[in-house]
């Protein structure tokens, strides 16, 4: 009887652990396939189209023609920086104590204002729809402004939206019009104006882009000695510094478009300059826009091991007006095409391609490289599937994914 009971304790046992065995068993499998659905992270960035440029970054010093404005004092400039202006304009006011350009900045905003009614009372019978139209969007700019910290966009955005408020006003029969409140600026005006009169004044000596020596003093030296230099004269210059001008100037007025980078560099970068005629010049931070300019000249030295290069460019704006001494970005050659992360690629049986997404499947597409650089590749924007280059517009590349592969699930 013992005997008996021992056994069937025995098989409960065996049995017991074996169910536990099983169950474990089960619940690694299920801890595992978790873990590979949950576990396929995919990171994905769509193909999009893009420039490239094979570039250069060069030490220089941009000079362009200009007629000298003299002058000196509590300047007050009545024209902006990279303004046309023409011989005998007035650029700026001698002011010979504070009040008077506080006077000034009065009277600016006077007349912002005076205008802004005046166009006001010219929306008598708009169309409602266009004037609701036109205030929201005067209000989404506005709080664009505000929300990127856009202080020099904010007043403009300010005053039109101002515009639009007072012409849904006038349309709509809430206010008759601002004939009063123009006459109380206008009388206003009429007294500051008083008050500035007989000051004297700097003008123009010239006709062409001006830039005030607050924004930026022309440095102490003349184009022809940089002409005249040789590579390791230049380089020697730029190493030094070059000090801005102890002149007392108001501003200075560049005669046309053109101005000419000056600058140096090793023999093996001055070979990339090798039948460029066409670069697009830059300096970022400053102009971030690539500009369209040309080769003039490469002057290489074998013996110092360096070459001169001069960049010419046809285009002015304030922005090139405040130029000194810069690091530009120089694009000698530019590419079009569609732009893929690098992380992206793979060679699977000899052919470079990415996997593309396509709703819950991976597929590899083979793509022709037309450049690349330290983070991306850019390839053709033909791309067709068959061919040498799959890869289209708007594809979905995974830059990231576990156990990718051509037909594989995601």
């Amino acid at each position: 009887m013992l005997e008996r009971e021992k056994r069937r304790r025995a098989a409960i046992r065996a049995a017991l652990i074996m169910g536990g065995i099983l169950f474990l068993m089960a619940a690694v499998y299920i801890v595992v396939q978790l873990y590979v659905i949950l576990g396929r992270n995919y990171k994905t960035e769509t193909a999009i189209a893009y420039t490239m440029a094979d570039s250069v970054t060069l030490t220089g010093v941009v000079m362009y023609d200009t007629i000298d404005v003299p002058g000196e004092g509590n300047l007050g400039y009545l024209v902006e920086d990279g303004e046309r202006v023409s011989e005998g304009n007035v650029l700026a006011e001698i002011y010979t104590d504070e009040s008077q350009g506080v006077a000034r900045e009065r009277l600016i905003r006077l007349d912002s204002d005076i205008d802004l009614l005046t166009k006001s009372q010219n929306a008598v019978g708009s169309d409602l729809t266009l004037l609701t139209t036109q205030t929201r969007t005067a209000l989404l700019n506005l709080l664009d402004q505000l929300d990127t910290a856009s202080y020099s966009g904010m007043s403009d955005a300010t005053d039109e939206f101002l515009l639009a408020q007072n012409r849904m006003q006038v349309s709509t029969g809430q206010t008759s019009g601002f004939d009063s409140a123009i006459a109380s600026l206008q009388a206003e005006r009429a007294e500051v104006a008083a008050s500035l009169e007989g000051l004297a004044t700097i003008t123009a000596q010239g006709n062409g882009y001006f830039i005030s020596s607050a924004s930026s003093m022309p440095l102490d030296i003349d184009e022809q000695t940089l002409i005249d230099d040789t590579p390791a004269a230049l380089q020697d210059r730029l190493k030094q510094g070059i000090p801005e001008s102890t002149e007392a100037l108001a501003g200075r007025i560049a005669e046309g478009f053109s101005w000419r980078f000056y600058t140096v560099c090793d023999l093996e970068t001055a070979a990339r300059f090798d039948g460029v005629s066409k670069v697009y010049i830059s300096v970022p931070g400053k102009q971030d826009t690539p500009l369209s300019a040309k080769v003039s000249s490469v002057t290489p030295d074998e013996d110092a091991g360096l070459a001169k290069v001069i960049i010419e460019c046809q285009t002015i704006n304030a922005d090139v007006l405040r130029f000194g001494i810069e690091d530009a970005q120089i694009d000698l050659y530019t590419y079009e095409g569609i732009r893929i992360d690098k992380q992206a690629l793979h060679i699977v049986d000899g052919e470079k391609g990415v996997y593309v997404k396509y709703g819950n499947l991976q597929r590899f597409r083979k793509i022709t490289i037309l450049y690349e650089d330290e983070n991306y590749l850019l390839v053709p924007d033909d791309g067709k599937v068959g061919t040498d280059n799959e890869v289209r517009l708007y594809d979905e590349i995974i830059v990231e994914g576990f156990n990718l592969q051509d037909g594989g699930l995601i």
